[in-house]
């Protein structure tokens, strides 16, 4: 029997439901989801395993306008996963009309030349189906095209099965135990950054970075975590904090839950907030805090 592995890179505009969908199809979380856009800022690798194939989904950040070098790595960063894979999803949102990003994307996968398949996400917030994928027909010539809701995970074993068709013969890229090839500290630095995502003030999400600066096992019963949160501005300091700590201590019992789910233990999490002025501009503080120029790796 012979084996086939590949890449297939999952793009789209901002809040389409690209980490969603990568979710879903692994069976875990690996990619953090909030309604705010721009949440995922790196390239996300999962493994999908049969005993015949391997297919890894390449998660990338939102194809945006950017306004500053964050969004511009981030950018880049979609155009460079879109250009080395066997694959192209793109991803819209059939419940709502094409934007001018959604067209960006085609635009760049065209110009690959890499198979692109149209995926149709969010079918469950739509009554009625007819007409809504074709507008987003007419952005390019694609290869196939798929109706999913990722949220419900419905029409997914399609998708995979007809994918895994495509994939060259070779052999497989990562061992068989392996979902994800994300270092610990990051899932963990993702998971705090998600929960400060859905419970601040719109001025937050954008301005905010997080580091963990120490993982260690006290023991067989308990892991500690000390993590940094950087903003842009004391004001937004301050409403991280929240009146008497409050807000942070929102952040750390619900980033809590998830991390020891995740670890099988007690989880003793010390979140501190630090200032950093204009870190989303600044080359060395973006390559500090994990953000790295993809022309540069």
């Amino acid at each position: 029997m012979s084996y086939h592995s590949g890449f297939a890179a999952l793009v789209g505009r901002p809040n389409v439901g690209k980490s969603t969908l990568l979710n879903a199809l692994l069976g875990r979380k690996i990619a953090i989801t909030t309604a705010k856009p721009q949440t995922t800022r790196n390239r996300i690798q999962g493994i999908l395993h049969r005993e015949d194939a391997q297919l890894i989904l390449v998660d990338t950040p939102g194809v945006h306008k950017a306004s500053n070098l964050l969004g511009q790595r981030m950018v880049k960063t979609s155009k460079r996963a879109a250009g080395d894979v066997d694959l192209i999803w793109h991803i819209v949102d059939i419940s709502k009309p094409p934007r001018e990003e959604d067209q960006w994307v085609a635009d760049m996968c065209q110009k690959t030349g890499i198979p692109t398949w149209l995926i149709g996400n969010k079918k469950d917030l739509v009554q009625h189906l007819e007409g809504r994928v074709d507008p987003y027909l007419a952005l390019m010539s694609y290869s196939a095209h798929f109706v999913i809701s990722a949220e419900k995970e419905q029409g997914l074993e399609s998708l995979v099965d007809q994918a895994m068709d495509l994939l060259p013969e070779g052999d497989p890229y990562f061992p068989p135990d392996m979902v994800t090839d994300q270092t610990e500290d990051f899932y963990v630095g993702e998971i705090i950054r998600e929960k400060a995502l859905e419970l601040t003030e719109d001025e937050i999400p954008h301005s905010l970075a997080v580091v963990v600066d120490e993982r260690t096992e006290r023991s067989e019963q308990v892991m500690y975590v000390r993590a940094t949160l950087f903003v842009e501005r004391p004001t937004q300091k301050a409403i991280v904090i929240g009146q008497h700590g409050q807000m942070l201590k929102k952040i750390g019992q619900g980033a809590r839950q998830d991390l020891e789910e995740y670890y099988g233990r007690r989880v003793f999490l010390d979140l501190w907030v630090k200032v950093r002025p204009h870190w989303r501009s600044e080359d060395q503080w973006l390559s500090r805090l994990g953000y790295q120029d993809p022309e540069k790796l």
